[in-house]
């Protein structure tokens, strides 16, 4: 056995005993004499995504796969990266290759299902999941995921099936079927339905979170049926048993938006010859949804999701110290970088890319200092629900990641408030380029609301944007359904149904209202 086979042996065995420092060693001194020796490089890929350096994983697996395109382990741990990374277009072409080498493996196919779901290609999506239905994949996330999609698509009817054949094929996760169909807000329970959910309730093994979900359920049927007081009680007590499993981490909030709000920034010159992305931000549930798929439907604008690349410029600017300092003294340098980082992560949504992109994530409202240093040109889009109705809403919503302020009305008050604090900074430091726009006016004067919309995005008023709701594009946020119907005042003024059992939160969401009509809206 020769001495680098000896060192290999030591450094698989150091491996395989949890002796990852040792391992490391053996198999850094491989390399020294055989820098491609696969298998040392694979036991340094996998150490160095042990200890969470993706970044030096990476290299080590794209440094396997161009010298062994098709090794097997090199090729899942790339994948196992990507998942973990969250990066969903690269997965597709990862599980492409894996898929080729395996085709029999149905965990491959459901793999790249769910990351097609992730990325809005629906076809794919429904071919892959279609494919393990039918070849009997017995994993509960297909038939969940088949309705997500129909859903996405606006077939109610063919989600609708899939939830409930989830339901009868996973009784232990009933409520997180329950809930899908309650979430699809425009699904008319039966009696059957509450039957079963009511039996579900009264079991004792019954998790909080799996109650909750129920709950939110229960809030659905009452307000079918014109039962407020019961609607309220449902949701108040699936709040109530949610708030201590996703508790709301205020203080590092309130900290990061004064820190904003203190942080002066230079206007930067728009520059014309870029694309144009439209960022459209506010709280979640004000009607965000609505003016994307408004936009999407002109010709020069495209839709791709509500995309996390903002947020993880910033969160890479907190990693190397606070936020707000990072952001006032970027480099050229660095706004290069981070320019063309979010460019070739969002032109992944296309074939060409539109001259337009939208980006629709309310929370970017807290990102509009970065997106303007990076974007001068970007327009900021700001929608602004009535608070009350809002914050009902949002009450009443259960959102499967973030937005932990709202499983209490008292947090949603100090999510709305710092909110609007930090909307009127970013108005001042940089004036006349956010648009503000009323959901209230969006919905009851679509004619006149409509061409100022494009105008402030610079576009040509189109007639397909006042037919909206004829769009295919699919839609994957809990609006999916309302965006499909013709403009409707059914939103407005559902806090009223409420207000006997709210109690000093009316009075305090009504007072924000005002605050938030005045110093934004200036009426």
């Amino acid at each position: 056995m020769s001495r680098e086979e000896q060192y290999l042996q030591d450094a698989k065995a150091y491996f395989a005993s949890q002796q990852f420092s040792s391992a490391g060693m053996y198999a850094r001194k491989v390399i020294r004499r055989q820098p491609h020796n696969l298998d040392a490089l694979l036991i340094l890929a996998e150490l160095a995504f042990k200890a969470s350096d993706f970044k030096d994983a990476e290299i080590r697996f794209n440094a396997i796969l161009t010298l062994d395109p098709n090794f097997e382990r090199a090729l899942r741990g790339k994948l196992h990266l990507l998942e973990v990374r969250q990066r969903y277009f690269e997965q597709i072409y990862m599980l492409n290759r894996l898929i080729s080498l395996f085709p029999d493996e149905l965990e491959l196919q459901f793999k790249q299902g769910m990351a097609a779901l992730q990325t809005g290609n629906m076809a794919l999506a429904i071919d892959k999941l279609t494919l393990c239905t039918v070849s009997h994949y017995n994993h509960p996330a297909v038939k969940l995921n088949l309705g997500h999609i129909y859903k996405a698509t606006g077939n109610t009817q063919l989600a609708t099936d899939f939830y409930h054949q989830f339901i009868i094929e996973n009784p232990d996760k009933m409520a997180t079927g329950f809930w899908s169909l309650a979430d699809l807000k425009n699904y008319t329970f039966s009696e059957h339905d509450k039957s079963a959910v009511i039996s579900a309730l009264n079991s004792p093994s019954l998790s909080d979170a799996s109650r909750a979900l129920l709950l939110y359920t229960m809030n659905r049927f009452y307000e079918q049926s014109n039962q407020y007081q019961l609607a309220f009680e449902a949701m108040a007590h699936a709040n109530k048993l949610l708030a201590p499993l996703k508790p709301f981490k205020k203080s590092s909030f309130i900290n990061i938006v004064q820190s904003l709000r203190h942080t002066e920034l230079t206007a930067r010159t728009a520059v014309t010859e870029q694309k144009v992305p439209i960022f459209i931000v506010g709280m979640p549930r004000s009607g965000t949804t609505l003016v994307e798929q408004i936009l999407a439907c002109h010709s020069l604008i495209g839709a791709t999701d509500e995309l996390p690349y903002i947020e993880r410029i910033a969160l890479k600017l907190e990693q190397t110290g606070c936020y707000a300092k990072q952001l006032a003294h970027l480099s050229q340098e660095k706004i290069n970088q981070y320019q063309q980082e979010y460019l070739q992560q969002s032109a992944q949504y296309f074939s060409t890319v539109p001259d337009y992109v939208i980006d629709k994530n309310p929370n970017n409202f807290l990102h509009i200092g970065l997106i303007k240093t990076l974007f001068p040109q970007a327009k900021i889009i700001n929608v602004i629900r009535h608070t009350t109705d809002n914050a009902l809403s949002v009450f009443k919503q259960y959102f499967s990641f973030g937005h932990d302020y709202s499983y209490s009305f008292e947090n949603i008050k100090v999510y709305w408030e710092n909110y609007l604090t930090l909307m009127e900074h970013w108005d001042r430091q940089f004036p006349q380029d956010i648009y503000h726009l009323s959901f209230e006016k969006l919905v009851t004067q679509p004619d006149d609301e409509i061409p100022k919309l494009l105008g402030y995005c610079g576009v040509d008023f189109e007639t397909a944007c006042l037919h909206f709701y004829q769009s295919t594009r699919p839609v994957l946020t809990p609006s999916a359904s309302q965006v499909r119907q013709p403009m409707n005042t059914k939103a407005i003024g559902q806090c009223e149904k409420y207000r006997a059992f709210m109690g000093q939160d009316y009075v305090d969401f009504e007072q924000i209202n005002i605050n938030v009509r005045h110093r934004l809206l200036g009426q």
